[in-house]
């Protein structure tokens, strides 16, 4: 076994897409990871942050700093929501959270985990052969923090996969923006590139997307059903 990692069961994953944190748990284990949630942990912050509402976002931030403090001082913490990730590793630092810095040093995008893992430990899994394509779209805090070519290379470490990483803006969802009645032309127009770009993609090529304002933009327009990394990964596993 390597060890234990935390992993960060954002309320998404949590709530409405378990698959997905099942799916996390199936490739952590293959890895010889043993894997646990946070418990009496809250809300990352992104919501009331976004919405400029710092008071609340630094309460519910001190909360899980403290509490993985509490809990661990060296377990990585693992994440599949690029929004909750970039709100520990940047955002706890610009609202002043005590010890922000010394969480951020444990806090891994899944994909980045993973990815480097296996650059160090090319043999660490072994996946089954399928030939298909594989479109990535990068969540906006990704790239905003990190170069997100290593998804690429992660992707096809899939044998038969061959990945193409779109160059695409903002989905046009922007957390809860995209949901409101009064943004919905706006949020539209925003995420057309995207749709675009997926529109030119084969009929059998398989959609990656981490996040999952992203995701259920790209289900509500373009009708097709995304997944995540965490997702391919497990079902390529034998």
């Amino acid at each position: 076994m390597r060890g234990k990692v935390i992993l960060w069961d954002d309320t998404f994953v949590r709530y409405h897409e378990p698959n997905i944190g099942i799916a996390t748990v199936k490739v952590l284990e293959a890895l010889g990871f043993e894997v646990e949630l946070l418990e009496n942990r809250k809300c990352c912050g992104r919501p009331a942050f976004s919405q400029g509402n710092l008071d609340a976002a630094a309460e519910v931030a001190q909360h899980n700093v403290d509490l993985l403090n509490a809990n661990d001082s060296t377990t990585p913490i693992i994440f599949l929501e690029p929004s909750c990730w970039s709100m520990f590793v940047e955002d706890y630092r610009e609202l002043r959270i005590e010890s922000a810095e010394k969480i951020a040093n444990r806090c891994f995008l899944f994909e980045k985990f993973v990815n480097d893992l296996l650059e160090r430990e090319p043999d660490a899994l072994h996946f089954k052969h399928f030939e298909t394509t594989l479109a990535i779209h990068a969540h906006c805090h990704a790239k905003s923090i990190m170069n997100p070519a290593f998804m690429r290379r992660l992707a096809e470490r899939l044998p038969g996969r061959k990945a193409i990483l779109l160059d695409t803006a903002c989905c046009g969802m922007a957390g809860a923006f995209g949901a409101l009645a009064e943004k919905y032309n706006l949020s539209v127009q925003v995420a057309q590139d995207l749709i675009d770009k997926l529109e030119n993609q084969g009929r059998e090529t398989q959609i990656i997307a981490s996040g999952t304002s992203c995701r259920h933009q790209i289900r509500h327009l373009k009708h097709i059903q995304p997944k995540h990394m965490a997702e391919v990964l497990a079902e390529a596993l034998p």
